[in-house]
């Protein structure tokens, strides 16, 4: 039950990441054009508050600046498999010119512009080192364009880290994001497919060391024991008994394995490398919240006239609320960190208290808790907090002499709190995803362990428990009936072979069986140890699947009636009743005391047996009826072909 309970979590949790997938995409998209739009809002400000510009020159401008985010949006807001769109080196081109162009005539509104043609540049060129040349190319004109319009170093270095480098790496990490979370989605099964496969290379090995080396050294023997039994029979009882010593030393070897991997609970977790993906995430997202948070509060504090002492309490309090940022923003299962609601008023504090020393207008880190709450909180309390915060400015009026300055600082704030949001919760969805992707791999080790032990009883079994009973009957009709015993070796070696073949099978996977030809298999089986065998199979054509099952059971069904009865008949039937549902009965007398009347829930194979025809909608039922043990099993029968007498 707990292994059923632990794969069953975690194909819910890799599934359910996987239906994650989509929305992620979308909200980076959403993300991505809200940025754009903030920005683009900026841009709006700046043209209708400019005193240098006339009415047609605005106009022009807020039409060039409609197109420029036009082709913005199309380069950078990609569809869930992350291609580009058509035609993208000329989108490309067409961005650069009208990123760098209008600022001849309008550079006092143009300046934050190229942060997405750095960003775009990251997300469209090919291979990487290129969209990393194009990035710090744009950097590094945006150096000249910040000096040109803000002629100091510091002013110049907040534009372009402020503008460019966190806009560029803001666009790329949120498409990226979108693009990693769809890869690991679409790949979910990838990991389990490798790590099965490695196992199965396990079992090959285990199977052909231990019990592949016994059947091929009973089959190299094989043909020079049928010589000696027809020319010499008396010398070749000692290679007989070894033969079977052989046969019963891999029955012995195939149950041991069986039993070892009967149970997922000891099945260790896989030894799985995951990719760097994750760690490379959390660094950009870092990066990026950092390149949020700091610029603005450094570029006021340059500018203040604060002692030395006062700086450097600004620094230490600088660093604490940016770390606490930063952990609060760092994905963890369930959510949200650890003890969350104090780390939260902990930030509170630390952005509101210290204006009884610093002025509003330099400690300004109060903009950023629009970004938390919307990370942190849920339901209402998250919309009247992201409310609240983002008039910070209202309550403060350090920067907004007039309205339309409110409701840009408003759209700022909220714009960098989108961003915020969208960063922590695609890195939580990529995190949940490479889990889910472990969990999911360990749960196919798992079943594959069990699919494995089952196969190796139910099909193995059976051919290793005849080859032991065919060697058997050789062994004592060597010194009456040679004639007899070789007959009877050659059926033994028949079954080695099928052995053999039956090993790279169940390592590989369970394959089909027929149930006709396995009723003919053992009645030959039954029949050679003394039995008198009915066989009354007529079903037609069934659909591989309860095809192959129902030839399992009547495979661990011939095999019990060898190892655990002293029967002297046996019935096996299989018919078809007048709703389709296949029924298979074997019956066979010579019950040994202490039978359990209702052993369906006990033994490794009639619990595996159970499971297979569950699987399928059936049911098997196994018990003491009378003198005899009856095994029935009954597969429902629509989707199958009836014979035409059934």
């Amino acid at each position: 039950m707990v292994a059923s309970r632990v794969r069953r979590d975690a194909l819910r949790a890799a599934f359910g990441a996987r239906a994650d997938a989509e929305p992620a995409a979308l909200l980076a998209r959403v993300v991505v054009a809200t940025v754009t739009c903030g920005f683009f809002f900026g841009g709006f400000v700046g043209l209708v508050q400019s005193t240098r510009l006339s009415t047609g020159a605005k106009a022009i401008a807020l039409g060039l600046l409609l197109a420029l985010v036009t082709l913005h949006l199309r380069n950078c807001v990609r569809p869930a498999d992350g291609s580009r769109p058509a035609g993208w080196a000329w989108t490309l081109g067409a961005q650069a010119v009208l990123t760098y162009l209008p600022m001849t005539w309008f550079h006092e509104t143009w300046y934050g512009n190229p942060g997405f043609l750095a960003g775009a540049a990251l997300l469209l060129l090919r291979p990487a080192w290129a969209g990393w040349a194009g990035f710090l190319a744009v950097v590094a004109a945006q150096v000249p364009v910040g000096l040109a319009v803000r002629p100091t170093v510091v002013e110049a270095l907040y534009l372009v880290v402020g503008q460019a480098v966190l806009v560029g790496l803001a666009v790329y990490a949120l498409a990226g994001l979108a693009d990693l979370v769809a890869a690991l989605a679409a790949t979910r099964t990838a990991l389990a497919d490798a790590e099965v496969a490695r196992e199965r290379l396990g079992f090959a090995r285990q199977l052909t060391e231990g019990v592949g080396a016994s059947l091929t050294r009973i089959l190299d023997r094989g043909d020079a024991l049928l010589a000696g039994l027809r020319e010499h029979p008396e010398r070749t009882r000692p290679e007989l008994a070894d033969a079977l010593a052989e046969a019963r030393g891999a029955m012995t070897s195939a149950r041991a394995f069986a039993h070892a991997h009967k149970s997922a609970e000891s099945t260790p977790p896989p030894a799985i490398t995951d990719e760097p993906t994750p760690r490379a995430v959390a660094v950009l997202r870092v990066v990026i919240l950092v390149l949020i948070i700091v610029p603005l509060p450094l570029r006021v504090l340059a500018a203040s006239d604060y002692s030395a002492g006062r700086r450097a309490l600004f620094g230490l309090l600088l660093v604490a609320f940016v770390a606490l940022y930063i952990r609060n923003c760092t994905p963890v299962p369930g959510g949200r960190p650890r003890w969350w609601q104090w780390t939260f008023a902990a930030q509170i504090a630390l952005a509101y208290v210290p204006l009884v020393v610093f002025d509003a207008g330099v400690w300004s880190v109060g903009l950023f808790l629009a970004g938390l709450a919307l990370v942190l909180l849920r339901g209402p309390w998250r919309v009247l907090a992201v409310a609240g915060f983002a008039c910070h400015d209202v309550y403060f009026g350090t920067w907004s002499p007039t309205a339309l300055d409110h409701v840009y600082h408003v759209v700022w704030i909220l714009e960098r709190a989108a961003l915020v949001y969208g960063l922590v919760r695609m890195a939580d969805l990529a995190r949940a995803l490479c889990v889910a992707r472990i969990e999911l791999a360990a749960a196919h080790v798992a079943r594959e362990r069990l699919r494995f032990g089952h196969d190796l009883h139910d099909l193995l079994g059976f051919s290793l428990s005849a080859l032991v009973l065919k060697s058997q009957l050789a062994l004592r009709l060597v010194d009456r009936d040679p004639k007899a015993a070789a007959a009877q070796l050659a059926e033994g070696l028949a079954l080695a072979r099928q052995a053999l073949a039956d090993v790279g099978t169940v390592a590989g996977g369970y394959r089909g069986m027929s149930l006709a030809v396995e009723a003919l298999a053992a009645r030959d089986v039954l029949a050679g140890a003394g039995m008198v065998v009915e066989v009354a199979v007529d079903v037609g054509e069934l659909p591989a699947g309860a095809d192959t099952v129902l030839a399992t059971v009547l495979r661990e069904g011939a095999t019990n009636v060898l190892r655990h009865s002293a029967a002297s008949r046996c019935a096996i039937t299989a018919t078809v009743e007048p709703d389709g549902a296949v029924v298979l009965v074997l019956t066979n007398d010579g019950v040994r005391a202490g039978a359990d009347a209702a052993p369906t829930g006990s033994g490794l194979g009639l619990r595996s047996l159970d499971g297979r025809l569950a699987a399928l909608g059936g049911t098997l039922t196994a018990g003491v009826v009378g003198e005899a043990f009856r095994l029935s099993a009954r597969v429902p029968g629509p989707g199958r072909t009836a014979p035409q007498d059934a």
